[in-house]
């Protein structure tokens, strides 16, 4: 089976899987949001342990699904804001970590690595939850439209780049990645924005070619800071469990960067 078969296959079941359970209720779309926060995360802290560091593993993804929870929670159930004092404490628990490495010369780096797993990754699938009830009672449309926009600009990208790529973006971070391709991955974000305005409404017209842009940009610029990881790294996929796509991380790190500022965008605009 070809590589394309394979990624059209794999999208294919995965797109239909996340959108069926995010349209069927705020519990499935917390389970959907919650499960590839984690499996990015681990994938990202795989990646540290290839370069010889240890994170916090289990501190990272525990205070990872704190987090997600207590903001699901804050909005479905109207939870009392006090809980969120637990947060610190628990953040503050990394901090402890060292103390049973002290003889290693790695204690600073593996703190590091471990906070920054969670601000790359934890912080904006977190924020999901902010966009899916930002009118208040949960509605899926939006959380649907940001999802169809990023995966728009990485199909576009990736066959304007096949057909048309000749300028490099970014050659020492990911040589295959071209300015033709960024164009064309802005392109069709742009006609899906029209489709999504079509479709649902909600925000006006240019409000939505401003989400999809606001999306394709820094979703481009978070699948290169993805991809100087693993160029860091020297390996190609952040993980092998996607057929044809590689792993978590390599299919959603465009949203890592792109979910804070599209938030920001739809709170400073409804």
């Amino acid at each position: 089976m070809s590589n394309l078969l394979q990624r059209i296959i794999t999208a294919f079941i995965g797109v239909a899987g996340i959108i069926a359970a995010i349209a069927y209720s705020p519990y499935g779309f917390a389970i959907v949001f919650a499960l590839l926060m984690l499996a990015c995360l681990k994938e990202f802290y795989g990646l540290a342990k290839k370069d010889g560091k240890s994170p916090y593993e289990i501190w990272g993804l525990g205070l990872a699904l704190a987090l997600f929870s207590g903001l699901f929670a804050f909005y479905q159930f109207n939870l009392s804001a006090e809980y969120f004092w637990f947060l610190p404490a628990l953040f503050a628990i990394a901090f402890i970590y060292p103390l049973q490495t002290i003889k290693t010369s790695h204690a600073i780096n593996c703190l590091a690595i471990s906070i920054l797993g969670f601000v790359y990754i934890a912080f904006p699938f977190s924020l999901v939850n902010a966009i899916a009830y930002i009118e208040g009672a949960y509605a899926y449309p939006l959380v649907l439209g940001i999802l169809f926009l990023q995966w728009a600009t990485d199909t576009g990208a990736f066959f304007a780049g096949r057909s048309l790529g000749k300028r490099k973006l970014f050659e020492k971070v990911s040589p295959n990645k071209t300015w033709e391709g960024a164009m064309g991955g802005l392109a069709l974000a742009l006609v899906i924005a029209y489709c999504l305005h079509q479709l649902f409404g909600i925000i006006s017209l240019y409000e939505w070619f401003g989400l999809a842009l606001i999306t394709a940009v820094f979703g481009i610029l978070g699948d290169l800071v993805e991809s100087l990881f693993k160029r860091t790294l020297a390996i190609k996929d952040s993980g092998r469990i996607l057929p044809g796509h590689g792993g978590f991380l390599d299919r959603f790190d465009g949203l890592l960067l792109s979910l804070p500022f599209t938030t920001a965008y739809l709170h400073f605009i409804l």
